[in-house]
């Protein structure tokens, strides 16, 4: 058991893709109904034709980038559309509209003393299939199934492969490590208006707060943290019924929501009226820069406060996010011998800060390079790597008398990629369109762990071709401290416990195609 949580935790932290996928935009999917568009601005493009160029405000591709043809980027605040080409209709076209991607990945990992014939192969391919239905402009419904299959990995899904579940770190993610193929329900909702002041949305569905970019301590929405690494956001939604009451004079919006899921991601159920959570978010336009202010609490989970910022200053995109939960959901743990630990959980209000910002500097009349720069800190984070090898064996404890001596797993889950270490620090540069290379684009990041000095940098290469299908290749390379979150290595031979060899990865290469449906 400790080695299949060994490898699937080192596997999903060492998943190094350059920018992470958002999700649609809160506006497009739970807001108003979008204005309707020309027939003529569903008019597929001609091979031939030039693409725009698009001129992103951060390090994030818009999913009509990869999914379709290139589009203009979204507000700073904005998010994709869902998969696939979603089509705008007038009042003469079908109101329902399907589609989805087809997504195809080959991943191998060069790890440090093994040979070429024995590193690891992962091919997780996805399918997206939605049904949008809009039978006029004040109701929606949206469904979106997913299904996952990996040919390199056993029926069950739990042996061989290299990436384990998309998040590592809680209940919910073991379970999503059986099964191959594997089905899963991401989104399942219905949205309409009241009076065409207030808008209601009411089934399973992305909510995202914040507006941290690799990290994102006030995502409280969904229980599962996003790996910040990964191009595609694999997590689910959650269920919940939201009212969104906006102030349109003002530009504010205010937020309601009563989350019908456990929030932590601990497979608990919620089937009393008890246990459905609550919380609300207020967004507020102050000059140039938006203010957001959220709260969620639910029976069985620590209450959490966020407040985020953004702005402009000059030409400098800034932002900023503060968490303040009471305690925290997850245990953590202090080491108190060799290979053991015990519960050293923080108590009051336990802060989780990110601050950022990007720039784009111009090099031509139709050229831009986009940099970037995140710092991520919490309180409750661990100074050093000696702790890894426990967190990553499940925390055993002896138990005191017993002969021989015993090991009891107390949390199996403790080793939570990306939010382990006390501070962290993230840089990118994306190189959209350069020159005559209109539909290619570059992305460089680089993410360090600075309480343990490991660091993973990534290249990034995608290119559209034939109008809907993209081809993304990229190589990931693990430096610094070996023993660290993003360059783990491990030589465990102690009993009671099982020995364990995890040797230090070296390069990561991969390959992948999009189709829209």
């Amino acid at each position: 058991m400790g080695n299949v949580i060994v490898v699937a935790a080192v596997a999903a932290l060492l998943a190094a893709p350059a920018a992470a996928q958002d999700r649609p935009s809160e506006e497009d999917l739970f807001g108003k109904p979008r204005p309707e568009q020309p027939p003529e601005t569903n008019r597929k493009p001609d091979a031939a034709e030039p693409a725009a160029k698009p001129a992103p405000s951060d390090h994030t591709q818009v999913e009509s980038d990869l999914f379709d043809r290139p589009s203009e980027p979204p507000a700073a605040d904005a998010a994709p559309a869902p998969p696939g080409r979603l089509v705008t209709r007038d009042d003469e076209r079908d109101p329902l509209a399907v589609g989805g991607q087809l997504y195809l990945r080959l991943e191998t990992l060069w790890q440090d003393g093994v040979s070429p014939a024995d590193w690891p192969l992962s091919s997780p391919n996805l399918l997206d299939l939605y049904a949008d239905a809009r039978p006029n402009d004040r109701v929606r419904a949206f469904a979106l199934g997913r299904m996952f299959y990996d040919p390199t990995v056993g029926a069950q899904g739990s042996t061989g492969g290299l990436f384990g579940p998309a998040a590592v770190g809680t209940a919910a993610a073991a379970g999503a490590a059986r099964g191959n193929p594997r089905a899963v329900l991401d989104q399942l909702w219905v949205n309409f208006d009241v009076g065409r002041r207030a808008f209601v949305t009411a089934g399973r569905q992305h909510v995202k707060w914040g507006v941290g970019k690799f990290w994102n301590p006030t995502d409280y929405l969904h229980p599962v943290k996003r790996n910040p690494l990964a191009v595609f956001d694999e997590r689910v939604g959650t269920t919940m019924i939201r009212l969104h009451a906006p102030w349109e004079k003002h530009g504010w919006n205010a937020y309601a929501v009563a989350v019908l899921e456990d929030i932590t991601g601990a497979p608990e159920t919620t089937n009393r009226l008890g246990r459905v959570g609550g919380g609300g978010r207020l967004e507020a336009v102050l000059g140039t820069w938006e203010l957001g202010v959220d709260a969620l609490a639910q029976d069985g989970a620590k209450p959490r406060l966020g407040v985020d910022l953004s702005g402009g200053v000059w030409d400098l995109d800034l932002y900023g996010e503060l968490a303040l939960q009471s305690g925290t959901d997850a245990p953590r743990w202090k080491q108190t011998g060799p290979f053991t630990a015990v519960r050293d959980d923080p108590e009051g209000l336990v802060p989780r800060l990110v601050l950022g910002g990007s720039y784009g500097v111009k090099y031509s009349d139709d050229d831009s390079i986009y940099l970037g720069a995140e710092w991520f800190w919490q309180e409750a984070g661990y100074e050093d790597e000696s702790i890894y090898p426990i967190l990553l064996a499940g925390v055993p404890a002896l138990v005191p008398g017993s002969s021989p001596p015993a090991v009891v797993q107390q949390d199996p889950f403790a080793f939570r990629p990306f939010y382990l270490g006390k501070q962290y620090a993230g840089l990118f540069a994306t190189l959209p369109s350069p020159g005559s290379w209109n539909d290619t684009t570059f992305t460089l990041s680089v993410l360090g762990n600075l309480s343990d000095r490991s660091f993973v940098a990534r290249l990034d290469h995608s290119v559209l071709a034939l109008t809907y299908l993209r081809v993304e290749t990229y190589l990931a390379a693990s430096l610094g401290n070996e023993g660290g979150e993003f360059r783990f290595a491990l030589d465990l031979d102690e009993p009671p416990l099982p020995p364990v060899t995890i040797p230090a990865p070296v390069l990561q290469a991969g390959v992948a195609i999009r189709v829209s449906l």
